[in-house]
């Protein structure tokens, strides 16, 4: 079996621990602090013949023309191999103005890895992984449809 993505069901998500994972990431968030979020669905993309799952944790805000915090496009994200954790920073650096673009090109960038949790790989084997979680995931895993003209490359 290849990646897929899926919203995550409750039973995956108490065996993996995506709850105490997103809290991790949200430690001020009082919403977290009381469980999941009202309305919060996990999704990943998942190769479950390998145990590894790729996830998004959120998105890094920056200081904006207007002085406030607004989003970028890039994420805090985990590649998870066999439980133990990869945490990276990825940047979306070109998207579409059109889901009707022909083709529908994205480009990722890998801005930040720790391999630490895996020393028996290369980091050259982790990013390997990492394209091909990213290629299925595509503009945003589970949370849209599949877009047939996608084409997704990496400056990485």
């Amino acid at each position: 079996m290849a990646f897929v993505n899926e919203i995550v069901s409750e039973e995956d998500i108490q065996k993996y621990g995506l709850d105490e994972l997103m809290r991790g990431f949200f430690p001020s968030d009082r919403e977290w602090k009381n469980g999941r979020p009202s309305g919060f669905w996990h999704a990943w993309t998942i190769d479950r013949d390998k145990d590894i799952y790729f996830i998004m944790a959120k998105t890094i805000m920056e200081t904006g023309m207007s002085g406030r915090p607004e989003p970028t496009n890039k994420r805090v994200a985990v590649l998870n191999f066999q439980r133990r954790r990869v945490p990276l920073i990825i940047e979306r650096t070109h998207c579409p103005h059109s889901f009707s673009d022909n083709p529908f090109l994205l480009a990722w960038d890998l801005l930040e890895i720790d391999i630490s949790n895996v020393p028996e790989m290369s980091k050259e084997s982790v990013i390997a992984v990492l394209k091909e979680a990213l290629t299925i995931y595509e503009y945003d895993g589970a949370y849209s449809k599949k877009i047939p003209n996608a084409v997704v490359k990496f400056s990485f």
